[in-house]
């Protein structure tokens, strides 16, 4: 068996639940669908309180039927669709609906709960999914910085280009955007607007962009027993690390120099479970108040005895991963409050490509403060852009709207 690495343990928590509170009429049209289907349904139950399980056991049992007040197929033990006259699940309607329960749930604070009580949210998410379509509105009504981010996307691919390096864009979704129901009981996956859209539009400007949002949200129809994002957390999962992974993986491949790269064999660890308390919750109203996440997660790096050593990042390497937090969780240790090392996208990448990477990670905006970072580091290294071959460039979706980073010109080397 091969074992994780050694602990780096996190801090404790754990207590009661606690619900949202009780809404007559919301519990009026669930017992109405109740009584319609025969089926039921976790997304509440008939006091309105939260279903304390989360609903995922239930999910992952499958089958649909036919909900007779929409003629909308629903999967059993998703959430019910609490107002037909909001329209069908997937449509213009209910894409509207959630953009407003998504400004609804905003508050002067960091995070919310969701009305599953063990999801919590990030407002500065939330805030970008009460826009709507962002991309069709004014940048200086919508955007903190009053710029459109692309122009400036767009000179960093020049720069590298200029240089011979490929650049892939990897924005990261909104938890809301493939967890709506547990933000809001009302919802059902599917509901929110895509961002494909605005990916269109950064693709035609010539960027290399990587839609994971699509694939997040076929994921989770197909396997909705799993976790793709963190409950307690801002970001995604450690499965969610090792699904992007491979993708990244299957587009850097593609380049005429990595079959000629050396490479090693890195190994991953059998499954284990992670303990975490989450950001959204360590050092919140919520500490101490909501139990402890559990994780599956598989780390990855060189064998040594039975265990599983973590690699690090290698300043030579052809593919640096650049962004924010994103590079970090599961990456950086719980220490630093990143729960682990080991286990992060930079650990499952470079076991995808057989090779360890470069990392260039910021606790801050990817758009702006990594890109600094990366000036510094780049400079501080002789010859570094003559090693490099991609770019992989994660960040957060919400940075598009939500950052007041002015989007100023970052060389990439010094003149």
């Amino acid at each position: 068996m091969l074992r994780p690495p050694s602990p780096d343990h996190r801090t404790a928590g754990h207590a009661t639940l606690s619900g949202r509170p009780f809404n007559p009429v919301a519990s009026w049209l669930l017992a109405l669908v109740f009584s319609l289907t025969a089926i039921g349904c976790n997304g509440g139950n008939e006091t309105g309180a939260p279903d304390p399980a989360g609903g995922d056991a239930a999910e992952a049992a499958g089958g649909e039927v036919e909900n007779p007040a929409t003629g909308v197929p629903e999967v059993i033990g998703a959430p019910a669709i609490a107002d037909p006259a909001e329209g069908q699940a997937g449509s213009d309607e209910r894409a509207a609906a959630f953009a407003k329960a998504a400004g609804e749930h905003v508050a002067e604070k960091p995070n919310v709960q969701g009305d599953n009580a063990e999801w919590f949210f990030l407002v500065r998410e939330l805030k970008q999914m009460a826009l709507g379509k962002f991309w069709e509105q004014d940048w200086a009504q919508v955007a903190q910085n009053q710029t459109n981010p692309i122009p400036s996307m767009v000179e960093f691919n020049d720069l590298l280009k200029a240089k011979g390096v490929q650049l892939i864009v990897v924005p990261v979704p909104a938890k809301a955007s493939i967890y709506p129901d547990k933000l809001d009981a009302r919802f059902a996956p599917g509901d929110p607007w895509p961002l494909t859209p605005f990916l269109d539009q950064m693709r035609a400007a010539g960027l290399d962009v990587l839609d994971i949002e699509p694939l997040m949200r076929q994921r989770r129809d197909a396997q909705p027993g799993e976790k793709l994002w963190c409950a307690q957390d801002a970001h995604y999962s450690p499965l969610a690390c090792r699904i992007i992974a491979e993708k990244v993986k299957a587009e850097i491949e593609k380049g005429d120099w990595y079959a000629a790269q050396p490479k090693e064999e890195l190994k991953r660890s059998d499954p284990a479970e992670l303990e975490i308390v989450g950001d959204q919750v360590k050092g919140s109203e919520w500490e101490g108040q909501v139990a402890k996440e559990t994780l599956p997660v598989e780390y990855a790096g060189r064998l040594n005895g039975d265990r599983i050593e973590p690699v690090e990042p290698d300043r030579d390497s052809p593919v640096l991963l650049l962004g924010d937090s994103h590079t970090l969780v599961f990456q950086e240790g719980a220490s630093g409050g990143m729960h682990c090392k080991g286990a992060g996208l930079f650990d499952q990448l470079s076991y995808e490509l057989g090779f360890p990477v470069d990392l260039v990670g910021v606790r801050g905006s990817g758009l702006v403060q990594a890109r600094r970072n990366l000036f510094m580091t780049a400079t501080q290294a002789p010859d570094y852009w003559a090693k490099k071959k991609v770019v992989v460039w994660v960040f957060s979706v919400r940075e598009f709207t939500q950052s007041y980073d002015k989007l100023i010109s970052i060389p990439i080397e010094r003149p």
